[in-house]
């Protein structure tokens, strides 16, 4: 194992954890579940956590593994990722004018997007199997943060973070046309 298993342990943990505890948020409040199940905003708002809490879940677990290391792992959940999130992106782009959308969507997604692009063209490219687990640990700390910001915005907490400044920024929703 690498100088890292010590950290993948801790973080496969914490990805499984946070995953379960995902789950168990929206499964105790079953009038949340109808919203999203209605809401494309969102259902992208809990794949995008889920995805990226999964993400930083399996990275950590291929770190943990013998021999194995975290590139193929790294590059096939950002492509995973990557996938995922376009798709989610196009889905909300054609009904945008169906529903009522923060402004923030397209911003927000695109730099999901960014960063699972970033994940699989880095983890594809890394030279060696060191190098690749020190930046997967880079990667599953922004997992982390994706997953749990995006969790506490589904959830309709406001923190005062990035994410709500972002939101007062630019404003309320458009009105469906």
């Amino acid at each position: 194992m690498t100088s890292y298993s010590d950290f993948f342990t801790a973080s496969a943990s914490a990805g499984g954890a946070l995953t379960g505890l995902l789950f168990v948020a929206l499964s105790v409040s079953p009038e949340r579940l109808r919203e999203i199940a209605k809401h494309q905003e969102h259902q992208a708002m809990a794949a995008t956590a889920f995805t990226a809490l999964i993400d930083a879940l399996f990275v950590s677990l291929s770190g943990l593994t013998p021999g194995g290391g975290t590139q193929t792992v790294s590059v096939i959940m950002g492509v995973v990722g990557l996938t995922s999130t376009g798709d989610l992106y196009r889905r909300l782009w054609q009904s945008r004018h169906d529903q009522t959308y923060s402004k923030r969507w397209p911003y927000l997604l695109a730099l999901i997007i960014m960063m699972y692009a970033a994940q699989s063209i880095l983890g594809g490219t890394a030279g060696s199997a060191s190098q690749s687990d020190s930046l997967s640990v880079t990667f599953i700390f922004i997992m982390f943060a994706v997953g749990i910001a995006r969790s506490w915005e589904l959830l309709g907490i406001r923190g005062g973070g990035p994410l709500d400044l972002l939101t007062e920024r630019l404003g309320p929703p458009d009105p469906p046309q």
